[in-house]
């Protein structure tokens, strides 16, 4: 007896006189991947065969180096066969092969020298071709790059496994049993899944090892087994115990997907009665909004058909009488949603949330509508929601109309709804797609449809094609009427190029968390923590001025209800971006994985022409406090003191975009430049210059360098003053974008402590600097003050108060550079669900609630490590 094989190859098959021959050939070809013989064998399982399919194989193997074990089922089942096989050889891996399909050459070879490299692996799969019956290759399948997985969150979205591509070790097998031998369809999704259930890792082989013959008599092709097979087998993994938190989610999602997929097997199948059952209940499963699943729909055919290897034309779909009789019924769907009842259930969230006695939360709509400021730019329409709000709270008749009422109150959502979407769907076409679903759900319309087609043309062309025939299919109207609608312009999104954005800007937690992963956590009293830096901060590169002959830079038009700027541009003569000069939001912090794919898209337009020299400094959300202050300012000085090492800056003009309490207080003039130099990027927000002249940033948005605060503290004077030791509260004034509530309940309970309150607005630049130069502790609720930390003396402990939904790592970064001790109070207090979606922009804008007893016990706390310091 010869040395035990280290691999089998299991061969399943019943009447396979017509492919064995060529099946045989390809294991032919497999050999070492130093050319030498494979210690394998071949376990050939005749289950049940009438066409002298056996004896075929004994003949053409007889001059094959491998040996042969033939054996003998009476027609139990693939499943039952491929068991049969494995179980009668002792080799330590197990490779499967149909008897229909091809065996590339070096398949064997490499998948067993890497599951031999990777030990942890219990099994692995390669990618494969797709053949004809005449065995000429067509599509290559890769699942890996549409991230099929082996875990089991992946296993169950993708279900990408074909047996012929498969090697496993034999006792992972015996470990979960092999196939089942009560299925003879999708036996292999549910070994997938057991493997995964289980826990067995699995991973690609990124080759193309195998052919995968499609023709008549193939498996795949029993439509009607194969898709009970596939959604029972789905159906059982769902429900059996599983280690995934989020399974109720993933049963939805799961359940939903495989049966769109089994509408499309159907209807390739040639079963369109079918595929249009699985279609319309899979509409009834979607954990997506309306209009996204339509798009699913609509693109899941296109995908899987090109996954198939025949390409399908979207609007080959479009036009088949299926999908006009599904597009029908989809909005009769929309139309006959239960708004009544989703009435109903916001009302019963809202007063849960505004807790036992509703009219004495500082949530109240009657109570935050006194709160809306002048100057707010969106205070109408904050109005109205409250408004809106305070209906719905009303105790609902117990009359025969009240499903009436209620119908009114969704039209009238839906109505808000639409009023925010129209606000942002020049900047972001995130929030702008869910508003616009929601308000499609509670009053279908063309405008929302066709918005929502145009916010998903670009990465799904077929999906947006639908929505524009389903628009066509509802009333003109937001509700029903056929009012006209004002178009929406053109978004800036609509000419980036590449896939839409994932970054989600500097409101990120995840990267925020990421960004901090090196920094310590000390909990000093119930929640307040003191963050300690990694080590030195990274010292900045080189700041360069870089000089453009004819060069071009733009700013997206600040023309939005907020007057800030979202995207700069910079490019050469020619029209070719900089990226490394231009922003845009959403605006990463370092290290993000998924930071925006351009850059700011040219601007449609001419551009003014300016003679001479032209600075440009420019920048996102310049017209705002801290990054005027922080960010803005000192790339501007430090530009002009390279400036003025090179020469006269007489002829020089600044395009700038913002820092107005910069302007009207004389910052800039310090710097030496007359009111006529300055080129307002608001008037003017696209220029081309003789000689365009554009700075570095002065560091990552959000996180000015230790260069740029430091020319900062020497332009205003910021120095310690001796005997200093101030315990400051920098106040924030009344505003609209996050407000500061509790503040004089939370000013009395620091009053004992020492805590003097400064309003920094109201003193001029330098006072300011000197004042919080004298400081040994401040405390800051988020915003705007925080850019006073840039003059604080080195060991100056800062107290951040934020909220709970915004906490970016600004401070973090001052902190750092400056050698201060920061300390951050998160404020628990969140609004209500429904207002955080109606009443504010986001996260950022709503307001901060704070909670004076905590407050007060970290301050006492850092106050006492700060004598234990100075008084050891």
């Amino acid at each position: 007896m010869g040395p035990r094989p280290a691999l089998a190859v299991v061969l399943p098959f019943r009447d396979a006189a017509r492919w064995l021959p060529d099946t045989l050939a390809s294991l032919l070809h497999q050999r070492n991947l130093d050319g030498s013989v494979l210690n394998a064998e071949l376990v050939a399982v005749d289950d049940g065969s009438t066409d002298g399919s056996a004896a075929l194989v004994q003949e053409l193997w007889r001059a094959h180096p491998w040996p042969l074990r033939l054996l003998r089922l009476p027609g139990a089942g693939v499943a039952s066969a491929r068991n049969w096989g494995w179980r009668n050889t002792a080799a330590p891996l197990v490779a499967f092969l149909d008897a229909d399909d091809l065996c590339l050459p070096g398949r064997l070879a490499q998948q067993a020298q890497f599951l031999q490299r990777r030990p942890e692996l219990a099994h692995c799969l390669c990618g494969w071709q797709l053949l004809t019956p005449e065995g000429v290759a067509f599509h290559e399948v890769q699942p890996w790059l549409e991230g099929a997985a082996f875990d089991l969150r992946q296993a169950l979205r993708h279900k990408a496994v074909l047996p012929s591509a498969w090697m496993l070790r034999r006792q992972t097998l015996e470990a979960v049993g092999g196939f089942d031998p009560a299925l003879s369809q999708a036996e292999d999704v549910d070994l997938l899944l057991r493997l995964a259930q289980a826990g067995h890792r699995g991973a690609w082989v990124e080759e193309i090892g195998c052919g995968y013959r499609v023709h008549s008599g193939g498996a795949s092709r029993r439509t009607r087994e194969q898709i009970r097979s596939l959604l029972w087998v789905t159906q059982r993994h769902l429900h059996r115990h599983s280690p995934l938190p989020e399974i109720p989610d993933l049963r939805r999602e799961v359940a939903y997907t495989t049966r769109v997929w089994a509408g499309w097997h159907a209807w390739v199948g040639g079963e369109p009665d079918l595929a249009l059952e699985l279609w319309r209940t899979s509409m009834g499963l979607t954990p997506l909004p309306p209009a996204l699943s339509w798009v699913h729909l609509a693109e899941s055919a296109v995908l899987s058909s090109a996954r198939a290897g025949h390409p399908l034309a979207g609007g080959e779909l479009l036009r088949q009488p299926i999908w006009s009789q599904l597009e029908q019924e989809m909005a009769d769907r929309l139309q006959q949603r239960p708004r009544a009842a989703v009435m109903r259930s916001l009302r019963a969230q809202l007063l849960a949330e505004l807790g036992p006695e509703p009219a004495t939360s500082p949530w109240w709509p009657e109570r935050l509508r006194g709160q809306l400021v002048a100057d707010d730019p969106l205070r109408l329409l904050r109005d109205r929601v409250l408004g809106w709000c305070l209906r719905l709270l009303e105790e609902p008749a117990q009359a025969p109309d009240t499903d009436a009422r209620e119908e009114v109150l969704a039209t009238q959502l839906a109505d808000l709804l639409l009023a925010w979407a129209r606000l942002t769907w020049p900047e972001d076409p995130r929030p702008t797609a869910r508003r616009l679903e929601q308000s499609l759900t509670l009053a279908p319309g063309r405008l929302a449809l066709e918005a929502l087609a145009r916010l998903h043309r670009r990465p799904y062309p077929v999906g947006a094609a639908a929505l524009d025939r389903l628009s066509l299919a509802l009333p003109a109207g937001s509700h029903g009427q056929e009012e006209p609608v004002p178009p929406l312009a053109p978004a800036f999104w609509e000419r980036t190029d590449g896939p839409p954005d994932r970054c989600q800007g500097p409101a990120c937690g995840p990267c925020g968390q990421r960004l901090l992963a090196e920094w310590r956590r000390e909990t000093v009293v119930e929640g307040c923590v003191r963050w300690h830096p990694p080590g030195a901060p990274v010292p900045a590169p080189p700041f360069q001025l870089h000089r453009l002959p004819g060069g071009r830079c733009w700013i997206r038009s600040p023309a939005n209800p907020w007057g800030v700027t979202h995207g700069l541009g910079v490019a050469t003569a020619a029209g070719v971006s900089l990226g490394h000069l231009c922003r845009r939001y959403p605006q990463p912090w370092p290290g993000c994985p998924l930071p925006p794919t351009g850059p700011e898209p040219p601007f449609c337009g001419e551009p003014l022409a300016v003679a001479g020299p032209v600075l440009a400094v420019a920048d996102l959300s310049a017209e705002i406090h801290y990054h005027a202050l922080l960010e803005a300012l000192p790339r501007l000085g430090m530009a002009l003191e390279q400036l003025r090492r090179q020469g006269s800056l007489g002829s020089l003009r600044v395009w700038h975009n913002g820092g107005g309490r910069l302007l009207e207080q004389g910052l800039w003039e310090r710097l030496g430049l007359a009111p006529e130099q300055w080129i307002d990027a608001h008037r003017h927000p696209y220029i081309q210059a003789e000689e365009l002249l554009v700075p570095d940033f002065s560091g990552p948005f959000g996180w000015p360098s230790g260069r740029a605060l430091g020319w900062l503290r020497g332009f205003l004077g910021a120095t310690a003053a001796p005997g200093g030791g101030r315990r400051l509260w920098l106040q924030r004034r009344s505003t609209w974008r996050r407000p500061v509530w509790n503040e004089r309940a939370t000013l009395e309970a620091l009053a004992p402590l020492g805590v003097e309150v400064v309003d920094p607005a109201a003193l001029p630049w330098t006072q300011q600097a000197a004042l919080v130069a004298e400081a040994s502790l401040l405390v800051v609720p988020h915003g705007a003050a925080l850019a006073n930390l840039a003059f604080a003396p080195p060991g100056a402990r800062v107290l951040e108060l934020h909220s709970r939904r915004y906490a970016p790592p600004y401070s973090h970064g001052l902190a750092w550079e400056l050698g201060l001790e920061l300390y951050r109070c998160e404020q628990p207090e969140a609004p209500p669900r429904l207002l955080q979606e109606l009443l504010y922009e986001g996260p950022i804008f709503e307001p901060i609630v704070l909670d004076p007893e905590p407050i007060a016990a970290a301050v006492a706390a850092v106050v006492a490590a700060d004598r234990r310091r100075t008084h050891p």
